[in-house]
C-alpha cells in the first residue's frame, strides 16, 4: 500500500557557489553539511517526502546526499534563477505525489531554521489548509513557507527570476505566519555571512 503523502518539500539547492570558492551546498554545518542538515531535518517530520534541487556541481553533490531516502531531480535550467527550481520540484509533485495537499519550499543556506520552525509550518498548515503558510520577519513573508496545492500551478508558472517571495507579496492576504523574532531565517550568500552564523553558533 502506497503512503499517503501530504506534504512534499522541496529544498532548494541549484544556486552556484563560486563566489564560496567550493559548492556551498557542502560547506560545514555542525557535524556535516549545509546541505545534509537540511535533508536530516526534513526527515524528522511526519507524512512529508523530501525533494532536493540541484543545478550546480550536481554529480559532486548528488554522491553526498545519494543514501538518504529522498528523490533528487536536476534542474538544467538552474542559472535561469530560483523559479526554474521551484518549477522542477512542483512538476515531480504534480506527476509522481497523487497523495501531496501541499509543498513546504526551503532553502539550504537557511542553517538556523530549526525543527521547531518547521513543526510551527506545519501546525499551522493543518489547521489553516487552505492558506499559504509563511515565515514572517518583520514586515516581509518569505520562506520557509508552505503552499496549498490550489497554488501549484502558479508555482509551477514562475517567472525564471522569481522566487516564492513573488507569491507572497502577491497573496500576502491569503497569508497566516510564523514569525521569525530571532532572525532564523539569516541566509548565507558569502563567506563572510558564513563565518558569521558559524559564530553565532558557538556564541
Amino acid at each position: 500500500m502506497i503512503k499517503p503523502v501530504h506534504t512534499v518539500q522541496l529544498i532548494l539547492a541549484a544556486g552556484s557557489s563560486s563566489r564560496m570558492g567550493c559548492p556551498k551546498q557542502l560547506l560545514p554545518w555542525k557535524n556535516s553539511s549545509l546541505l545534509v542538515f537540511e535533508i536530516e531535518k526534513s526527515l524528522q517530520l511526519a507524512q512529508v517526502f523530501t525533494v532536493v534541487v540541484l543545478g550546480a556541481n550536481f554529480e559532486i553533490i548528488k554522491k553526498e546526499i545519494a543514501h538518504f531516502p529522498i528523490v533528487i531531480i536536476y534542474n538544467q535550467h538552474w542559472k535561469s534563477g530560483m523559479g526554474t527550481s521551484i518549477s522542477c520540484g512542483i512538476q515531480y509533485a504534480l506527476e509522481k505525489q497523487r497523495y501531496c495537499t501541499n509543498v513546504l519550499i526551503t532553502l539550504i543556506d537557511q542553517p538556523l531554521i530549526d525543527m521547531e520552525h518547521l513543526d510551527s509550518l506545519m501546525q499551522k498548515s493543518v489547521k489553516h489548509p487552505d492558506k499559504i503558510i509563511a515565515t514572517q520577519r518583520k514586515n516581509n513573508f518569505g520562506v520557509p513557507a508552505i503552499f496549498p496545492k490550489r497554488y501549484f500551478k502558479e508555482l509551477y508558472n514562475l517567472a525564471e527570476d522569481y522566487g516564492a517571495r513573488y507569491l507572497l507579496k502577491q497573496y500576502k492576504d491569503s497569508i497566516v505566519s510564523v514569525v521569525d523574532d530571532y532572525n532564523k531565517t539569516a541566509d548565507i550568500d558569502t563567506l563572510e555571512q558564513y563565518t558569521a552564523l558559524l559564530q553565532r553558533m558557538k556564541e
